[in-house]
């Protein structure tokens, strides 16, 4: 639960620095305090006093304390501390009367000397001083005044022109940095914002004025916010001040200088904490964030990222998703993490992490299999370009994950200065915006009174031509028929939801699968000004969890959304070779590998660049298992039978000499022959990767919402495959 990581963060980074300082009190005072021998009584106390002294010099502070959760759990890890040395105290000698002094003091020690805390909001603020008051108080004493150490102000911000609220640090906290020493806290925990740095209309208007808020599209919610000037002039008036606050922003933290490593891209202000954590530690200190997992895996966060590596820096990271609805309000699926990393002096040498935690007992050092030990060295092999984290559940995927990536290269490396792209490749991120060219969307029924007639799934009138637009919940796996959408007018957010298309439909080679809106074709003529037969896109929003990860088709040529971007090989290399590529993206052995990467719900570029992907020249071999035709041959004619089932597939047909059985180019929709087709698919990908059989059947088992006779069938085609590559060695 929320409380356990609270406990986990705020008194395990304390501990950790607090343990250190111990272990070398040890040494100097040659004594052993947990030994039950005699020990010399002086030097036992002095001891017991030094770590006394050292507690009370010890600084931790929330950047973000909202209500003080992490601090009311600081206050509770120094309380034990406090008692276990005045515990050590009584043992070796102190009188009652001295130690119940000393023990009387403990509250005002922390309150005064040990905690301190920073909010934007004043509430926050107050709640947290009422909740160590609480925590803190004792019959007949005062309160202590707290105005110094739990103060209002912008931690991020130290410029008053950005906002009124700036914080100087050195000014609001002397104690902590003014000494003649570096300055900084001994400790920095929390749990930071985990917004964007962007003002969300949906958000603002929720309350305020929910018809916009639950618009259908952009283009009707951004008419009605540039209707408000006249309709609602008070509300447009403070959604100007709102925006111009969060332009400015994110103008400071991108250019101000004091985010060198965060201040980029869509940039969040957990990043933005998490590098003001960085610079506010001590040399010698910790810092121990509760913080999405995108922290370690994404592509905005790399330079914060391999910095903590490259230094050495990192403790620990324990990833935790929220199936157990840690958080209510946010998705089951999202993963967030527990860092803890040193400042500027510390070193670890293998940081140790643990991912797809569901609850703080899952990470205790027993769970060992769980613990996986990464360096620097690992990032550079596993994420060449980013250096970024992968996210293994276990030490065996970590395991087969490095000797997959010691065998085959990845799609794209940047390092190389040639050869780094043979497949030639180049991204689009779709064709359109689903927000900022929402204004290019035009609905079906506009299109029917405007006297344009549906002819499979594009509305024509004359010449003029409206493509359909895909988005990507309407495709699967060598499907591009996968589902229509409809929309729920009544939902506030995902009115465009899926009717899947049914056998019968599937069958049917003119059934085509028909979007909420369509684009002038001459739009996408802008967009995409290559004309092929067909197009390979996949599925942008996914997650590790899913049944699949890689979800990836042909596509003729159509308009696209952004959740479905395109990848287009080099125009030297045939739909044949790129029908490889596409039968490579859909295999078990390369999905296996991308759900060791996908830390959110997205399957970027920057990810798909990297995972490991045959090259083209692959293909132009003999197949190893049928000797009489290239693997090329072999694996396009499987898919060319999966993805050309439909009318608008039968130009990628004839671009490739397939006849299918029809005859004509289609290739009739047939379940069980589609399942038999890619286990043979996927046991050919498995044995080009040279992987075992023991390590396939393993990867298999780690899609568990996979229907089981899937799984049975590529198995046994693993297996078929291995004795035909006997008898033709």
């Amino acid at each position: 639960n929320l409380d356990g990581a609270t406990v986990f963060v705020g008194a395990g980074t304390h501990d950790i620095g607090f343990d250190k300082d111990q272990r070398n009190g040890k040494l100097t005072h040659k004594i052993d305090p947990e030994s039950r021998e005699t020990q010399d009584p002086k030097r036992l106390r002095a001891y017991w006093t030094a770590c006394f002294e050292c507690l009370k010099a010890l600084t931790i502070c929330d950047p973000a304390c909202g209500s003080g959760a992490f601090l009311i759990r600081a206050y509770d890890a120094m309380d034990a501390h406090y008692k276990a040395a005045v515990h050590g105290l009584g043992g070796a000698g102190a009188s009652p009367a001295d130690l119940s002094a000393i023990e009387d003091s403990i509250p005002d020690l922390i309150l005064s000397s040990n905690l301190y805390g920073v909010d934007l909001s004043r509430e926050g603020v107050e709640i947290t001083q009422l909740a160590l008051w609480i925590r803190s108080a004792r019959v007949g004493k005062t309160l202590m005044d707290l105005s110094k150490h739990i103060v209002h102000g912008n931690s991020l911000v130290t410029d008053p022109a950005v906002d009124p609220h700036a914080l100087d640090w050195a000014t609001a906290f002397p104690h902590v940095f003014g000494k003649a020493k570096a300055g900084g806290f001994d400790c920095v925990i929390g749990n930071p914002p985990w917004e964007q740095i962007m003002l969300h209309d949906r958000e603002f208007f929720a309350l305020t004025h929910p018809a916009i808020a639950t618009a259908v599209n952009a283009a009707d919610r951004d008419a009605m916010i540039d209707a408000l000037p006249t309709t609602n002039p008070d509300l447009h008036a403070a959604y100007q001040v709102a925006d111009a606050k969060a332009m400015a922003m994110l103008k400071y933290v991108r250019e101000g200088g004091d985010f060198p490593l965060t201040g980029k891209g869509r940039t969040n202000l957990y990043m933005a904490f998490a590098e003001r954590a960085k610079t506010l530690v001590a040399p010698s200190g910790m810092v121990g964030l509760l913080v999405p997992s995108g922290i370690a895996t994404d592509d905005t966060t790399k330079e914060f990222f391999n910095d903590l590596m490259d230094r050495k820096a990192l403790v620990s990271l324990y990833d935790f998703e929220n199936r157990n609805k840690v958080f209510q309000d946010v998705d089951g699926r999202f993963k967030f993490s527990a860092i803890v990393f040193h400042g500027g002096e510390g070193k670890t040498e293998q940081a140790d992490f643990v991912f797809f935690a569901h609850d703080v007992d899952e990470v205790a050092e027993s769970n060992k299999q769980r613990h996986i030990a990464l360096t620097a060295a690992d990032m550079k092999l596993l994420n060449p370009n980013t250096k970024t984290c992968p996210i293994f559940r276990t030490r065996r995927d970590a395991t087969l994950t490095r000797a997959i990536y010691k065998r085959v290269p990845i799609l794209i490396d940047e390092n190389r200065n040639q050869g780094g792209n043979p497949w030639g490749i180049t991204f689009k991120q779709g064709l359109f915006n689903q927000t900022s060219d929402a204004k290019k969307f035009t609905k079906p029924d506009v299109l029917k009174k405007n006297g344009y007639v549906l002819q499979g799934n594009c509305w024509t009138k004359g010449k003029s031509v409206y493509l359909p637009l895909y988005e990507a919940k309407m495709l699967q796996a060598f499907d591009h028929r996968a589902a229509s959408i409809v929309i729920e007018a009544s939902n506030w957010m995902r009115q465009g939801q899926k009717s899947e298309t049914s056998l019968v439909e599937h069958a049917n080679p003119e059934f085509m699968a028909l979007p909420r809106w369509w684009v002038k074709q001459a739009l996408v003529d802008e967009e995409l000004p290559e004309v092929r037969e067909a197009y390979v896109a996949f599925k942008d929003i996914t997650s590790a969890t899913n049944e699949r990860t890689m979800i990836a088709c042909f596509l003729p040529r159509v308009a696209l959304v952004n959740s479905a971007p395109i990848v287009l090989t080099s125009s030297e290399l045939s739909h044949r070779r790129a029908a490889c590529l596409l039968a490579n993206y859909n295999s078990f052995v390369y999905d296996f590998v991308a759900r060791q990467k996908v830390g959110g719900n997205h399957l970027n570029f920057f990810i798909v660049e990297q995972l490991p992907t045959l090259p083209p020249d692959t293909y132009a071999d003999k197949c190893p298992w049928s000797k009489k035709e290239t693997l090329e041959h072999w694996i396009s004619e499987r898919v060319l039978k999966l993805s050309c089932t439909a009318d608008d597939m039968l130009p990628l047909a004839k671009a490739c000499e397939f006849k299918g059985s029809e005859g004509n180019g289609i290739h009739k929709w047939r379940e069980a022959d589609r399942m038999q087709l890619r286990a043979e698919l996927d046991a050919a990908f498995a044995h080009l990767y040279a992987v075992t059989e023991d390590d396939f059947a393993y990867m298999l088992s780690t899609f568990p919402s996979v229907p089981e006779p899937f799984i049975v069938a590529t198995r046994n085609a693993y297996r078929d495959l291995a004795v035909e590559m006997t008898h033709a060695r």
